[in-house]
């Protein structure tokens, strides 16, 4: 789709580049114009769709995540004595 909105754009232009009739050159600025944009815009999209992530996580990604959050065990320091019991 993007390349046929790039290819009616150059079109566009070509027409409004080659006419001599005031109307042919309004149609042709006007079809090279939103044609361009919506080319444009059709690129900046496959852009974004290339580049971004995935909307759902993956079993593993998910794991990863409950892991992180699981609260970790105090650590145990071997070298101090325990406190002394009362009697």
């Amino acid at each position: 789709m993007r390349w046929i909105l790039t290819a009616t754009a150059i079109l566009g232009f070509l027409i409004a580049i080659a006419t001599h009739s005031p109307g042919w050159l309004a149609v042709g600025v006007f079809l090279g114009l939103t044609c361009g944009i919506g080319a444009a815009l059709a690129f900046i999209d496959l852009q974004i769709q290339a580049t971004s992530r995935s909307e759902y996580m993956s079993p593993g990604e998910l794991e990863a995540l409950k892991a992180t959050m699981k609260p970790s065990a105090p650590a145990v320091d071997s070298t101090r004595l325990p406190p002394p019991a009362p009697q």
